[in-house]
């Protein structure tokens, strides 16, 4: 293929899928870092508040695996691209499949679902599945067809989030209600069909065994979510707890 030139920055590595091969590290640097154990999972949570993004996005990967069947996202009544090979770039991705070859930066991909289902029990393998959707309508799925889907996977959700949560933020801060499906986010709180929590009420929001959770303080009803049907879960968790902290008294 022809590598995009410029805009995409420096390659960092090739996922081949249609031979399983893996791809030898260009900048080996910046490939994210292994997943770090289950008691890093609450630092995590403050990684992503403070926008540390590089620790904190991997270890909440680590979460996310279910040992039940997960419903995967299928980016309904948009165009899917599987992906074949997909070369990663220090400003992006570029991504070969059965209808062609698409570059794109990281501001040109709006949106990141992660699903992980866990074969043979807790210590068996999580199969990886991630939902891309860029800004042209196009979905891309990347998954275990393609080796080490997972590191590819963490600097994909890495880099979306880094963008959205800023965003997002700045809407809330103007006074905007941010739709989050199927949560929405404002100043005054969190709300889930219905079922609103004051920031005053909301005790943390975790990502956990595949579920989503804004827990409440008082004996009030948590507000939860599937984390394989909640697209940008990464972002919504970071954005409640900035939030949070903007609410608060100092």
């Amino acid at each position: 293929m022809t590598f995009p030139e410029g805009r995409l920055g420096e390659p960092v590595r090739t996922f081949e899928g249609r031979t399983g091969g893996r791809g030898a590290p260009v900048w080996p640097a910046l490939v994210p870092p292994a997943l770090v154990s289950l008691a890093l999972i609450p630092p995590a949570i403050v990684y992503l508040r403070d926008g540390v993004w590089w620790a904190g996005v991997p270890a909440l990967l680590l979460s996310m695996g279910c040992a039940a069947a997960a419903g995967w996202i299928a980016g309904r009544d948009r165009p899917r691209t599987g992906a074949k090979v997909v070369h990663l770039y220090t400003n992006g991705i570029s991504v070969a499949g059965p209808d062609g070859v698409a570059a794109y930066e990281w501001d040109d991909l709006v949106s990141v679902t992660v699903a992980g289902v866990q074969e043979g029990g807790p210590d068996g393998r999580t199969r990886w599945r991630f939902t891309v959707v860029a800004e042209d309508g196009n979905v891309l799925h990347l998954t275990d067809d393609l080796p080490d889907v997972r590191e590819l996977g963490e600097t994909v959700a890495r880099e979306v989030t880094a963008r959205l949560v800023p965003r997002r933020l700045a809407e809330v801060k103007a006074g905007e209600l941010v739709r989050l499906d199927p949560f929405t986010v404002d100043l005054d709180g969190v709300e889930k069909d219905g079922e609103r929590l004051p920031w005053a009420a909301v005790k943390d929001v975790s990502i956990d065994n595949g579920l989503v959770t804004v827990h409440a303080w008082g004996g009030r009803p948590d507000l939860v979510a599937v984390v394989s049907q909640m697209p940008d879960a990464l972002a919504f968790a970071a954005l409640c707890h900035r939030v949070k902290d903007l609410t608060e008294p100092p």
